[in-house]
């Protein structure tokens, strides 16, 4: 009966420190998702010519994260008209949505993204386009880094607890 104990101590260690890093993994997948709606959203501007609102609308279809507020509410705005400049709206519904998930560093990439979909010029777009990719890639892949070594620590101390915890009461 200890033997079972002490194996459960130590498995739910190992869970705890998966559940630490939790966060950190799920903000890379934030991040890698809205890198991907963006050269979604690139190539269908370029290649489908489809009205934003109803691209936008359709974006917010695809996702089931934060990202699907942020376009939805764009494009309740941008159908409905009114007054308002695009750049503008972009950066206060996605402060309003993204905020609190991104830092500012993330919300400044995907402002410059958002402010260079409305470019006539083609090629301007997507050149922009290309290294807001690279840009997010990189921060991504550095992000990734630091969490695979915050996750090791994190798995190191929760299983030397656990077995701290094991030695004492065997």
């Amino acid at each position: 009966m200890k033997w079972l104990g002490a194996f459960l101590l130590l498995v739910s260690g190992y869970l705890l420190s998966r559940r630490m890093a939790e966060p950190g993994m799920r903000h890379v997948e934030l991040l890698e998702e809205g890198e991907y709606l963006f050269r979604l959203l690139e190539s269908e501007i370029r290649n489908a010519k489809i009205p934003l609102p109803e691209l936008f609308a359709e974006i917010s279809r695809r996702t089931s994260s934060c990202w699907k507020d942020f376009f939805s509410d764009l494009s309740e705005e941008m159908r409905e008209g009114g007054d308002f400049t695009f750049s503008d709206e972009f950066e206060r519904l996605l402060t309003h949505h993204l905020a609190e998930n991104l830092t500012d560093e993330e919300q400044y990439l995907f402002l410059r993204a958002g402010r260079n979909l409305l470019s006539d010029d083609l090629v301007f777009h997507k050149d922009t386009s290309e290294q807001l990719s690279r840009e997010i890639e990189e921060h991504v892949s550095v992000m990734k880094k630091q969490l695979d070594s915050q996750r090791k620590v994190y798995q190191a101390l929760c299983l030397s607890m656990s077995a701290l915890i094991v030695i004492f009461l065997i």
